[in-house]
């Protein structure tokens, strides 16, 4: 680790030593920038030697002053938010140099650089992109910028909440979704522990966000493991271009239906300030704080039977008669066998005879519903600060420290309490026009977060398991049948449950068994991995004439520390910690007088449990006329299996979690002592209950085996049409087809287990016991590489309309399919391909329907689906949303106010599986910024 840190910091060193040059002559540029409209002074316009990273922007006045250490010609490229960019040809020193900046009005003039690592017209990207910029989150119904994403073109977001909503593309949505890869300024946004972004309750600001590029498909190429569905780039605001103070308050209301909770108030405070001094050193603070009280998850259908009764929600306190009863959105039933209990409980032994053999041994607990049991309280605090210094007209230095904190809820294998999660990021940047070199580190604190499920059921499991087991032996021995012992017992666990509410002996326990670690019998999980990745990248475009060549490389550290709470040990008894790196290179040249656009990229990267993976990219885009671009490609990509994936070893009360490494393989004896598929034992014990014939049901067991855990691969071809139509009507169309390799799916077995019940479990394979029931089992969870391949398809058609006095309408569709959903379930695995078929935005704005006065309306419909994950699965319902805001220029207090609502129509709705049931939330806020124009 220290010889990486030495390699890094010694080539950071010779960059800046190498590109310290003294200049022989220098140039002043000074001017005014003004509206074309109306000759007013344009504020903070940017003013950028093109090529180069000096620059400055207009004052209060529109006017600036460049100093540029070269002799002319050279160029400025002048630019701002909402209009045309012009290059001004610099052929001597002036002092009155008179700039008039026009209104944007075509469509498709936007800059990219995500598709390719190079600024390029996004009307000729040779890859399906869709861009946010400033204007979009200005205007933006939704309450913050994050969730204006779902309205993008083929994006698909699963809401758990206010806060932590993730992003799906082209299917196998989830919560917590490991295929897309978030950046924010080249970080990779997720929680090393987790690998994954956790929405928005720790990431950029509003405030400090320029623009949002977002890739569907595969974007291994050129950004490495696991964006093989798509990636998303946040870029912040640079100190330099975007100058002075900005704060905002937005203040709002959500339960307004008084369904789930009373109506609540909705808090997001924003500040932001950012100086230059001299066009050499600039700073920037920003911060961010949202508080509410979130939407809890409702959904109480039994998931003994979810699928084929989807629409029967079942009163959770009053179960009309339910032994056992598994819902959705209650927590603490696991499913008891009263003869398990038998050791334990001196009352059951002395009727152990009475005790029923069928099915109606077994019962569940009465659980606790969201409200009663956990806090809604969401909330997250953001905070950052850059420090940036111009060395020369050619290289800038940077300095990044962002940390976010916050409560929330998330749905995984449990609904977990983020509670106090926090995550810094420090980064160190060298870059230029042509170059870049970073480091940074993240750090992630699981803070006082507990898993929910596994919490009641430790709790139900000191108090009412017993109660129940105690009066369902007293009712037996009193003469009752087994249905009266069970209501008697219900009766009497469901009365110490209502005192322990009372006396406070509930409170107890939730506090003391949330802070005790999984480890060791409690509920807390404990999280503080690390990630620590170093980059650089170079473009060769002044050195080589024939093309342009870029080349990159990488090298990336987890360390995993979650003191045994959800990791495995070594045997030394210390966490696993995980090195990669990759390298790669792109080629990109026109032809045919430039009507034609080719590139290629491979990149390779090594993971020290997997094999290298190579990931090429070849595309092309024909420019068939002024305006209207075809394009065609091919990628590769792949993605390493997740920290959890390989590593994890956790108690989620269903089953043990147990990663795929060998290590695990071979701690658990999975091949010495044989495992069988859930539902092939659960198959085989019906059997033998309903005939009795043991050999029979054995044959019915399905044994597993273990192969080599391998990276999942997907092969995408696409083809697409960008086309500007009389510069008013703007088309995007892509079509494309993905085969994945690999595909990574959790199987659940079970294997017996020793006496004790406790790991690793050894001991022979008893598969008469198992159909039997008189050997005592374990089920995992597991990830394996499903066989042969899983495609899918889709295709998705963006419209954007530019109508006369400023109005836009616009819309997309997108559809998405599963080819090969029959053989992952001939396989004995869920699909969990989890988006809609079809989904559709249509957009009605105006940004300007006055000088001060804009609207903007959105409306979202999505089409039913099945989700499935190791939550549960079920049918999520279509559902419909419309987002609206109108928006009232203040010039004079340089702010805008505006006054809108997500969802304004209140009807509820779920994404996702286990998920809140989401609802309205209408807000006002004012927006103050120094240079509003």
């Amino acid at each position: 680790m220290r010889r990486n840190l030495y390699l890094a910091g010694t080539l950071l060193l010779i960059l800046f030593l190498s590109s310290t040059a003294v200049f022989a002559q220098s140039t002043t540029i000074s001017g005014q920038v003004l509206d074309a409209s109306n000759n007013e002074p344009l504020v903070g316009v940017n003013i950028l030697v093109k090529g180069k990273v000096v620059g400055t922007v207009t004052n209060t006045e529109g006017n600036f002053s460049l100093v540029v250490h070269d002799p002319p010609p050279f160029a400025l490229v002048v630019s701002s938010v909402g209009y045309e960019a012009q290059e001004v040809e610099i052929t001597q020193p002036t002092d009155n140099l008179s700039i008039s900046l026009s209104e944007q009005t075509m469509l498709g003039q936007e800059v990219v650089v995500s598709a390719s690592r190079v600024e390029e017209s996004i009307l000729e990207s040779p890859v399906s992109i869709e861009k946010m910029d400033i204007r979009d989150v200005q205007s933006s119904a939704a309450p913050n910028f994050y969730d204006q994403i779902a309205n993008l073109k083929g994006i698909d977001v699963s809401a758990q909440g206010l806060l932590i909503k993730t992003v799906n593309v082209r299917g196998f949505g989830a919560n917590g979704n490991t295929r897309t890869v978030q950046l924010i300024d080249g970080i990779d946004n997720q929680a090393p522990g987790l690998n994954f972004p956790v929405g928005n309750v720790v990431g950029i600001p509003e405030l400090d966000l320029e623009s949002v590029e977002l890739l569907p498909g595969a974007a291994s190429a050129l950004y490495g493991p696991n964006a093989i569905n798509g990636i998303i780039l946040m870029q912040s605001k640079s100190p330099f271009d975007y100058q002075g103070l900005s704060a905002t308050a937005r203040l709002g209301v959500n339960h307004v239906d008084g369904e789930d909770d009373d109506p609540s108030p909705y808090y997001n405070f924003g500040l932001r300030y950012a100086k230059a001094f001299n066009n050499k050193f600039a700073f920037k603070v920003n911060a961010e704080y949202i508080r509410a009280n979130d939407f809890r998850g409702v959904d109480f259908r039994d998931q003994s039977d979810i699928v084929e009764r989807s629409d029967e929600n079942i009163d959770p306190n009053n179960r009309a008669g339910r032994r056992t009863y598994d819902g959705v959105n209650v927590y603490g039933e696991p499913l008891v066998d009263l003869r398990s209990l038998i050791p334990s409980s001196s009352a059951l032994a002395a009727v152990e005879a009475l005790l029923p053999t069928d099915e109606t041994r077994f019962f569940t607990p009465t659980g606790y519903t969201e409200r009663d049991f956990v806090d809604n309280t969401t909330e997250s605090l953001k905070l950052g600060a850059a420090l940036h210094y111009r060395i020369n007209d050619e290289l800038e230095a940077l300095a990044q420290f962002n940390h976010g904190s916050g409560s929330t809820v998330y749905t995984a294998n449990d609904r977990f309490v983020l509670d106090g999660l926090s995550i810094w990021t420090a980064k160190a940047e060298l870059r230029s026009s042509n170059f870049f070199v970073r480091g940074y580190r993240t750090q992630e604190n699981s803070g006082d977060s507990y898993a929910a499920n596994t919490l009641a059921s430790l709790i139900n499991a000191q108090t009412t398991i017993p109660a129940y087991a105690g009066a369902f032996a007293g009712a037996r021995l009193g003469g009752a049948s087994v249905e009266e012992a069970h209501g008697a017992a219900r009766g009497a666990s469901d009365a110490l449950r209502a005192a322990n509410l009372t006396n406070g002996e509930y409170q107890q326990l939730f506090d003391s068994l949330r802070q005790i670690p999984i480890s060791e019998g409690g509920a807390k999980f404990l999280d503080e991995t690390s990630l620590t990745h170093f980059e650089g990248m170079y473009n060769f475009s002044d050195k080589i004439d024939f093309a342009e060549v870029v080349v990159g490389a990488n090298y990336r550290r987890y360390d995993l520390n979650s003191s045994g709470t959800l990791f495995a040990l070594q045997d030394n008894g210390e966490e696993f910690d995980i090195n990669e790196w990759g390298a790669y290179v792109q080629v990109s040249k026109s032809v045919a007088d430039d009507k034609i656009d080719l590139s290629g990229s491979v990149r390779y990267d090594k993971n020290e449990y997997f094999e290298g993976q190579f990931s090429p990219r070849l595309s092309g885009v024909l420019k068939v006329a002024n305006g209207h671009n075809v394009r065609a490609s091919f990628q590769r990509g792949f993605r390493i299996p997740t920290t959890q994936d390989q590593f994890i070893d956790l108690n989620v009360v269903t089953r043990r979690l147990i990663g795929s490494n060998s290590v695990l393989v071979d701690r658990y004896n999975f091949e010495s002592n044989q495992v069988y598929s859930t539902p092939s034992v659960q198959a085989a014990q019906a059997n033998f209950a309903a005939t009795g014939d043991v050999a029979a049901s054995v044959d019915l067991l399905d044994p597993i085996e273990f192969e080599e855990f391998d990276t999942e691969k997907v092969n995408t071809y696409e083809v697409g049409y960008k086309g500007l139509i009389n510069n008013r009507l703007l088309i995007d169309a892509y079509y494309y087809y993905s085969s994945y390799r690999d595909f990574i799916a959790e199987v659940d077995f079970t294997q017996t287990v020793t006496s004790d019940g406790l790991p690793p479990y050894e001991g022979p394979a008893n598969p008469e016991g198992i159909v039997q029931q008189t050997v005592a089992t374990q089920r995992f969870g597991f990830d394996i590489n499903t066989d042969g391949t899983v495609d899918a398809h889709g295709f998705a058609v963006g419209l954007d309309y530019s109508l006369d006095k400023g109005y836009t309408l616009g819309g997309n569709v997108a559809f998405n399919q599963l080819l090969d959903q029959d053989d992952l379930i001939r396989q004995g695995f869920q699909a969990q391909y989890n988006t809609p078929e079809w989904r559709y935005n249509i957009r009605f704005a105006n940004r300007k329907v006055t000088d001060n006065i804009g609207f903007n309306l959105v409306w979202r419909w999505q089409d039913a689906f099945l989700w499935e994950s190791s939550f549960g699965q079920g049918i999520i319902p279509a559902f419909q949303t419309l987002d609206a805001q109108v928006s009232y220029k203040l010039p004079s207090l340089k702010s805008i106010l505006k006054i809108g609502g997500s969802n304004v129509l209140n009807e509820r709705y779920t994404t996702s599986f286990g998920n809140p049931r989401m609802g309205a939330i209408y807000y006002v806020s004012i927006t103050f910024d120094e240079f509003l124009n």
